[in-house]
């Protein structure tokens, strides 16, 4: 079993997407750019950085813009988007439970900002359970906060496991030697054919399926 697993935040521990969406769509309009009403624009989005999303969805903005829209969308988002409900997903309290109580050091390792991440820890009465939180504050790459969890808790890459919804916890997770478990309950991945590029060695439909896939030894 593993030593450590790290798990993303946006669209794996948390569906954290009314307050993202919301924040998004506020600032672009304050912007005077038109809003992304559908849900299905977001996936892709959720999850990585907001420099990302901002150009994803605007590519009309030019680079000046896209770091005003980030300015302005942290600013919102902690008067706005951290009071918008942001629920675990089913079954992730109780994974998180069962890991913590077989030995598993757990930790956190996301693209929102340190911030806001520890008070929706606390929230969300789990930040009892990690060892380590690891967020962005200053350019960092999920590789940088992978690599960081590995420091904080004394685990090497190849101990660890990093379970994750998109592309960037994939590309994160293949940077630093890391094995990765794809969420497709999320905000990333929609099959296990967009996750297959990051060779997971396993896809989870749901958090709790992970309990069975360490008990059964499968991540050495």
């Amino acid at each position: 079993m593993k030593k450590l697993v790290i798990f993303d935040f946006d669209g794996t521990i948390s569906d954290t997407s009314p307050g993202i969406r919301h924040c998004y769509n506020a600032t672009a309009a304050a912007m005077g750019y038109a809003p992304h009403p559908e849900r299905e624009d977001f996936f892709g989005v959720i999850g990585g950085s907001l420099e990302h999303g901002f150009a994803k969805l605007w590519p009309q903005m030019s680079p000046e813009e896209v770091q005003r829209a980030v300015t302005e969308y942290r600013e919102r988002y902690a008067a706005e988007g951290v009071a918008l409900p942001a629920p675990l997903y089913p079954g992730m309290k109780e994974t998180l439970e069962t890991l913590k109580a077989n030995g598993v050091l757990l930790a956190v390792a996301t693209l929102k900002h340190k911030r806001f991440i520890g008070r929706m820890l606390e929230d969300l009465h789990i930040d009892h359970l990690f060892d380590a939180i690891c967020a962005y504050q200053n350019g960092e790459t999920k590789q940088d906060l992978l690599e960081e969890a590995c420091r904080l808790t004394g685990a090497t890459p190849k101990e660890s496991l990093l379970v994750g919804d998109s592309a960037f916890d994939g590309q994160g997770a293949q940077a630093c030697g890391m094995d990765f478990a794809a969420a497709l309950y999320g905000w990333g991945f929609r099959s296990e054919e967009d996750a297959t590029p990051y060779h997971p060695i396993a896809c989870l439909q749901q958090p709790q399926e992970l309990v069975a896939v360490l008990q059964k030894g499968q991540l050495k």
